[in-house]
């Protein structure tokens, strides 16, 4: 597939694109496929990508778009192919083919294929804001963190908070690693940073198996307090 920066356009189905890594930390393989269509079609101005499953598998795992208090995207989901079962903050939605469903940041949701090979597009953008398309080194430290690989996951995630360095999850997300790898000095710098700019980073802080290695240091109770 030519890049839609040299010809103006890019043109492709999903059968013709390779599944993008799992990033979902701890996501077993139950046969459910991501397609990065926002990178792989040079997509800058808005969110998009696709979810392939089999049946009784969930195509879109349950999540609502609230992070530390904030609204995140609203997401317009296309039942491209086969059919989903939508349950969004308990009620359920019937999707055959050829299916809209759009959901508020606010709604906790999540979709189920009842038919096999259902594929659901997802659209998605922030109310009031002009999109930022995440660092392409923020799902490449997620690779590294499913591969036990702290230390690349921790060098990426240094990339993407030089990238954005008022961006709390950024931090958190670097302290994580940091901590991981065994850099506990790192790893508190970090988490401090990250509780500076928001607060509700300390209720990540408070169940996170990812901090156990500096949960006895004084310095991060001082920061969960």
């Amino acid at each position: 597939m030519a890049s839609s920066l040299e010809k103006g356009y890019a043109s492709t189905t999903l059968d013709q694109l390779e599944p993008a890594p799992i990033l979902a930390p701890g996501a077993t393989d139950d046969g459910r496929q991501r397609f990065d269509l926002r990178r792989q079609l040079e997509i800058t101005s808005f969110g998009i990508q696709a979810f392939r499953a089999p049946s009784r598998v969930d195509v879109i795992r349950e999540h609502d778009e609230m992070l530390l208090g904030e609204a995140g995207q609203e997401e317009l989901y296309v039942v491209l192919d086969g059919a989903a079962t939508f349950e969004i903050d308990g009620e359920r939605v019937e999707a055959p083919a050829g299916s809209f469903v759009h959901v508020r940041p606010t709604a906790k949701r999540k979709a189920t294929a009842t038919e096999e090979g259902a594929t659901i597009l997802v659209v998605g953008g922030t109310p009031g804001k002009a999109y930022e398309p995440p660092p392409i080194e923020a799902s490449e430290t997620l690779v590294a963190y499913n591969a036990d690989d702290y230390e690349t996951a921790l060098t990426k995630q240094l990339v993407v908070v030089a990238k954005r360095p008022d961006d709390p999850i950024a931090h958190y997300n670097a302290a994580c690693f940091a901590a991981l790898a065994g850099r506990s000095d790192e790893a508190i710098e970090h988490l401090r940073r990250a509780v500076a700019i928001n607060e509700r980073v300390r209720e990540l802080m408070a169940t996170d198996e990812d901090l156990d290695s500096i949960r006895g240091d004084r310095r991060f109770a001082e920061l969960a307090e």
